[in-house]
């Protein structure tokens, strides 16, 4: 079996998953038998377009996200330029107090073909580790406009088009420091709300220790700022160094 089989196949299963749809009822959906949708995920046979574009429809999702398959033998396009964001792959982390404990996202750019500054972004939130992208929770797709001091990012989850996600981040001075901003969106349980989170995106994977906890959470200054303003404020005055995982 091919690489980009297995990639498509495993698309498919996350996706009909989300939505709830065992085997037989998605099989039953797309005209298919139950033993070749199970060859489809498992990547064992190569799907022909028709039935991929079929299988976007049934799942209500672009094509493109069944097929964002990087090959090792095709060179990286040149992103626009950019202080910090100017490479393919980073890694966003958050805090999530609800489950306390630290939620990791792999944030893919490519560029646009119409040569604008845009960029298009892949983020697979909820990973248990940056190996298994097809063992994420969710997968947002947008947009990110990229500018010298600052960048922002507009998502939408894959699964629930009503999910927006916006990302805020300021630039770092320094390249080897993290970037931190702040990830706004819908929150769910345990209530359903607007909600904000501070984050970190790294251009390299980050050893989980103490100070990166800390540097996740809001610490006293940042609750002096909304006690003070009435605002969420992430103000970060220097660079943030945080130990590269090994």
């Amino acid at each position: 079996m091919s690489e980009i089989s297995q990639h498509v196949g495993q698309r498919i299963k996350k996706y009909r998953k989300s939505r709830g749809l065992t085997i037989q009822q998605f099989s039953q959906m797309i005209n298919k038998s139950k033993a070749t949708l199970s060859k489809y995920e498992n990547g064992t046979i190569t799907i022909d377009i028709e039935t991929l574009l079929d299988i976007a429809n049934t799942l209500e999702i672009e094509l493109v996200h069944l097929i964002d398959y990087e090959s090792p033998n095709i060179k990286p396009e040149i992103l626009p330029k950019n202080t910090y964001f100017n490479k393919h792959k980073y890694y966003m982390y958050y805090y999530d107090g609800r489950i306390k404990r630290v939620v990791r996202s792999l944030i893919c750019l490519t560029p646009t073909q119409d040569n604008s500054r845009d960029v298009m972004v892949m983020l697979y939130n909820g990973l248990d580790t940056f190996d298994h992208l097809e063992k994420c929770h969710y997968i947002f797709a947008g947009t990110m406009k990229p500018y010298d001091t600052i960048t922002h990012f507009y998502l939408t989850n894959q699964i629930n088009a009503t999910e927006k996600m916006y990302i805020c981040i300021l630039n770092p001075m320094h390249a080897s420091s993290p970037a931190v901003g702040l990830m706004a969106g819908i929150g769910s349980n345990p209530f359903f709300a607007p909600i904000a989170i501070k984050t970190l995106i790294s251009k390299e994977i980050l050893e989980e220790n103490d100070n990166f906890i800390n540097a996740l959470k809001l610490n006293k200054e940042d609750h002096h700022m909304i006690k003070y303003y009435n605002m969420v404020v992430i103000n970060c005055h220097n660079s943030l160094f945080l130990d590269v995982k090994k």
